[in-house]
């Protein structure tokens, strides 16, 4: 490192300048922040000559002409495309619907086509919020939405100026790019009554997984509010040291983590399905704009930011996502897989219970790559770890009234709310032998009694139950979950070995 910390920075009043290494972002990179405001200047990053080098030729390329060389050195040198796209073994499945951005010379002009009539199956997919608010009541669609009513002119043809800002932009990145097709949830899923959200719903996974690449509208609040603000002009210098090492050092801040990682937008449930199953993703920030594909994060001209295997982040990356959890080891699986669902269900969601529907492809999708049959969010595989989950903070979660199909209560589906899993960081959890699982009951042989006129006291305390033996006397207790009552847990008289039974779980502890 050439220095460490300079003195008289005449911009910032004389403050010193400290160069902190960013430990918990993609790739080694270091900040040269003011003393003491902690303000950002530079940013240094590792030479990685040949990994990504742009060929524009232009000497301040526009951020579409760097996402086009992005995209092109993409397709030419990774394998994010792997089985997806060019690739005539590979059958792809288009969605129902797609926006033609292109039908005409005129640019106001759009159409909904169908796959007969599409003529490429490049496409792109639009993630981003639509800006309700949370409530279970349905309200009536967007006026901008699909329904019964137009889908069939919409089919004919519609104008561009009647649709909101964040789908202005979104078509707008779509022509530069050059792609002709573009998905949009609310313009390519009928909505209201007499619509098909029930069944498109659950071909979401499909539609972002084949997307050529998806847009995330990740500045955008609503569909309202449009996502293309002012170009940041990131500038930077090679510095070279003796030896001929290389940094790269550039007024680029980018920070990917807070920028995207904690922006609003991938604080929605469904879009964690829509970013873990896109084999592509451009961030349209406020500050910054980024490419995600599975061999790192681009983040502007020269920089490209990678992650180590086996790290959270790489498994994240993934472009045919879930394939590298199948090399990633047991315990590294468990543990992404823990924090998976734990970051999921802390996420916002208008319809409560979509809570098992918004992630129910990319379960499917685990579930088929680690040969496991999974069950209302709990992977039988890993049946013992992922059942030990308890709610976040000390208020009751209010229980899922799911209207189709009933959840039950041993899943962490049935409550609203973040759950946490009990990490087995020290081995020492030890596991409860013949624990059965199926769609609707979860049952073991908690514990076995020799007593036959072992009963149940009705009195309780904060402990639970109190178990007697035939003298009365305490032998330990039993602690039932919120959804079991007193009359559901019964003795099992079945000679010799007698023991108590629940039709869901029970926690006995002998004293």
């Amino acid at each position: 490192m050439v220095f460490s910390q300079t003195k008289n920075i005449d911009k910032f009043n004389g403050s010193d300048a400290l160069i902190n290494k960013d430990s918990h972002s993609l790739g080694m990179v270091s900040t040269i922040t003011t003393i003491p405001s902690g303000h950002p200047i530079f940013r240094l990053y590792n030479d990685r000559k040949g990994l990504f080098e742009t060929s524009t030729g232009h000497p301040e390329p526009s951020r579409f002409q760097l996402l086009r060389e992005w995209l092109k050195k993409c397709d030419e040198a990774h394998s994010c495309k792997q089985n997806r796209h060019n690739n005539e073994a590979s059958e792809c499945i288009l969605p129902t619907r797609l926006i033609n951005v292109n039908p005409s010379n005129n640019t106001e002009d759009l159409r909904l086509d169908t796959p007969e009539m599409v003529k490429s199956d490049r496409y792109l997919a639009l993630s981003h919020c639509w800006g309700m608010s949370n409530s279970d009541k349905q309200p009536a669609p967007p006026l901008y939405s699909t329904t019964q009513a137009n889908v069939q002119e919409r089919h004919k043809g519609f104008s561009l100026r009647d649709l909101p800002k964040t789908f202005q932009d979104a078509i707008k990145v779509a022509r530069e790019l050059g792609i002709q097709y573009l998905w949009i949830d609310s313009l390519c899923i009928v909505q209201g009554q007499g619509g098909d959200w029930e069944q498109e719903s659950k071909q979401m996974e499909q539609v972002f997984s084949s997307a050529y690449c998806t847009i995330a509208a990740t500045s955008a609040a609503g569909s309202y509010a449009g996502f293309l603000g002012e170009q940041v002009n990131n500038k930077g210098i090679y510095v070279r040291d003796e030896s001929g090492r290389r940094i790269y050092v550039s007024s680029n801040i980018a920070d990917f983590e807070n920028d995207v990682g904690k922006a609003r937008l991938n604080k929605r449930a469904w879009v964690m399905q829509e970013r873990l199953l896109s084999s592509r993703i451009i961030h349209f920030c406020g500050k910054q704009v980024y490419g995600e594909c599975g061999q790192g994060v681009y983040a502007g001209e020269k920089i490209f930011l990678t992650a180590s295997q086996g790290l959270r982040k790489y498994l994240q990356l993934d472009p045919m996502f879930p394939d590298r959890l199948q090399r990633s080891g047991n315990p590294v699986t468990l543990a992404f897989l823990q924090s998976l669902l734990e970051d999921y269900s802390q996420r916002g969601i208008s319809k409560v219970t979509d809570r098992a529907v918004a992630i129910s492809g990319l379960m499917a999708r685990i579930g088929v790559v680690l040969s496991s049959t999974v069950h209302h969010g709990i992977l039988e595989k890993y049946l013992h770890r992922t059942l030990l989950w308890r709610r976040l903070g000390r208020l009751k979660s209010k229980r899922i009234k799911y209207k189709a199909s009933s959840v039950p209560s041993w899943s962490w589906m049935a409550y609203e709310g973040g759950v946490r899993f009990v990490h087995d960081r020290l081995g020492d959890l030890a596991l409860i032998g013949g624990l059965k699982l199926d769609q609707r009951e979860l049952a073991t042989t908690v514990w076995k009694f020799t007593d036959l006129n072992m009963r149940i006291d009705v009195r309780r305390d904060d402990m639970g139950y109190y178990l007697l033996d035939s003298k009365g006397l305490q032998k330990g207790w039993i602690n039932l979950d919120e959804e079991t009552e007193l009359s559901n847990v019964r003795l099992m008289s079945y000679e010799p070995d007698p023991y108590y039974d629940c039709v869901d779980s029970v926690a006995v502890r002998h004293p």
